[in-house]
């Protein structure tokens, strides 16, 4: 018996692998940086960095890729591969951006300085640099990404002298900046600084003490330099996005692989019926991209390791369904999941778009780490902006005091007294206002601040203030109406309206 049989396309054709062309499969970025120029490319090897102040590489031969650094990472690597990862893979992007939004938001700003000079000083040098917009879009994120920041004023000719205010400027640690270091200035990196410098061409730039503002992620045992604190979620993005793929390669083969042909062979042909099954197996030697069905033979006669003997003179067309389980990767990707929140800040999966077995019980308790790691953020933050406008105080005028306000509890806690103390601009510290970063509801803020009102505790302008209400405004919109800030509005009345007039006199008709 013989038979020539066919799967028939729709064009009423048999279909052939060479009817359709292979298709690209789809692929999510951010699982590997290998398609980009490593920083060797970019510098040449042996690649010199300019890693001092205690820094060391393991290999001191020089090979023409990376090279472990002195405790097996290399910095450089590591900032290439953040600042890769942050364009590539949208996980660790969205995770970058939900950490700066949370530390930021929209509420960043400084408040009321006591010293006038000191506020004409941070006012000009705010405005100059739009540094409410610089913050936000370029400091955090690069330094998130590098570990590092170099903030340089003008020097020379640009410096704009002490009647105006300096524009500063980020330089780019991807362009051979070096930084000389020595503890006997200071025990954290941005004291230790002496000099930062920049490789121009042939020549370099330098910036000593004074001139710029150095800030360095995880500078541990005297080494000024720093690391991006995203380093270790650029590995779990990197995984998760890579294991988003194998699974997409799995839905794609099952999508394919439609259907299963059993042909037969017949025995009494000269060559067994090999030639006339190779035909058939022809039509389905290559998977298409819009399906296919894969071609299995059967001899008859032939016993399998079962047992099970084939005998009849058949062909089966059959659709199967392929387990799920080898498929199913949702458990794994949830791990890299939580190791990506964990890594750019303590933030539950939730916040990445992964519900998991959250529920309103268990969701505030998971937000713990992140929020206590933003205030230390913040802190890192706070730092910094003090620095810098100390730095440009003491730039526009050297040598100069100012006034800080002392104040004074008395012994029972009932009265304050209020002094001043002059410092230099080293000494100041500035309130700046960022977004409150903690847990309370406003359910809870309310009934503490109903409690403690109830008591006696607090006055009515600081009881409102901690709800987030603009007492003087409100006040203002108040008086507009007759009504005194504090005074509960007049409680609706009910029943009928009583008729427009005096009150009816005793005795008349409708008095009580």
């Amino acid at each position: 018996m013989s038979t020539t049989t066919y799967i028939l396309g729709p064009d009423g054709h048999p279909i052939t692998s060479q009817q359709e062309s292979p298709a690209t499969s789809l692929q999510i970025r951010g699982s590997t940086i290998s398609a980009n120029p490593t920083v060797a490319d970019a510098y040449g090897a042996p690649l010199d960095p300019g890693l001092r102040g205690g820094w060391m590489y393991a290999d001191p031969t020089g090979r023409p890729s990376l090279r472990p650094g002195r405790y097996g990472v290399n910095r450089d690597a590591e900032r290439f591969k953040c600042r890769s990862m942050y364009f590539l893979n949208p996980l660790f992007q969205g995770a970058v951006r939900i950490v700066i939004s949370l530390l930021i938001g929209d509420a960043f700003s400084y408040g009321e300085v006591a010293d006038k000079t000191a506020r004409l000083g941070l006012t000009e040098f705010w405005d100059a640099n739009r540094l409410g917009t610089l913050i936000t879009e370029r400091w955090m994120k690069e330094f998130f990404l590098d570990g590092e920041n170099a903030t340089v004023w003008p020097t020379g000719a640009d410096d704009p002298g002490q009647d105006a205010p300096a524009r500063v400027a980020f330089l780019d640690l991807d362009t051979g900046v070096t930084v000389e270091g020595d503890t006997a200035l200071g025990t954290v990196a941005s004291d230790m600084v002496r000099t930062v410098s920049l490789a121009q061409g042939l020549g370099r730039r330098t910036w000593n003490r004074g001139e710029f503002v150095w800030t360095a992620s995880d500078a541990l045992w005297n080494d000024p330099r720093g690391m991006p604190p995203f380093a270790a979620a650029a590995e779990a993005a990197m995984a998760y996005v890579g294991l988003g793929n194998l699974r997409l390669n799995v839905h794609e083969l099952q999508q394919r692989i439609i259907a299963v042909y059993t042909a037969m062979v017949n025995p009494e042909e000269e060559d067994g019926g090999l030639a006339k099954w190779r035909q058939k197996g022809a039509a389905f030697r290559n998977v298409p991209p819009k399906g296919a069905v894969v071609p299995l033979v059967v001899k008859p006669g032939h016993v399998d390791a079962k047992g099970n003997r084939y005998d009849g003179v058949t062909e089966t067309l059959e659709f199967p369904k392929p387990a799920s389980g080898a498929a199913d990767a949702a458990e794994d990707m949830s791990v890299f999941l939580r190791l990506v929140g964990l890594c750019v800040g303590g933030i539950p999966e939730h916040w990445l778009g992964e519900g998991g077995n959250v529920n309103r019980a268990t969701a505030g308790e998971m937000s713990t780490p992140a929020v206590m790691l933003a205030r230390l953020r913040q802190a890192t933050l706070r730092s910094y902006l003090d620095r810098c406008v100390q730095t440009e105080l003491e730039r526009r005028w050297p040598g100069r005091t100012y006034r800080l306000p002392v104040v004074k509890v008395s012994a029972d806690g009932l009265s304050s007294t209020k002094s001043y103390r002059y410092v230099r601009a080293s000494g100041l510290e500035f309130p700046w206002q960022l977004p409150v970063v903690d847990e309370e509801s406003l359910d809870t803020r309310l009934r503490v601040a109903l409690a403690a009102a109830a008591r006696g505790w607090v006055s009515d302008q600081t009881a409102a203030q901690s709800l987030g209400f603009d007492v003087p405004a409100e006040a203002e919109f108040m008086a507009a109406t007759g009504r005194a800030f504090g005074t509960p509005s007049r409680p609706a009345t009910t029943g009928p309206t009583p008729p427009p007039g005096p009150p009816p006199s005793a005795g008349s008709p409708g008095a009580s």
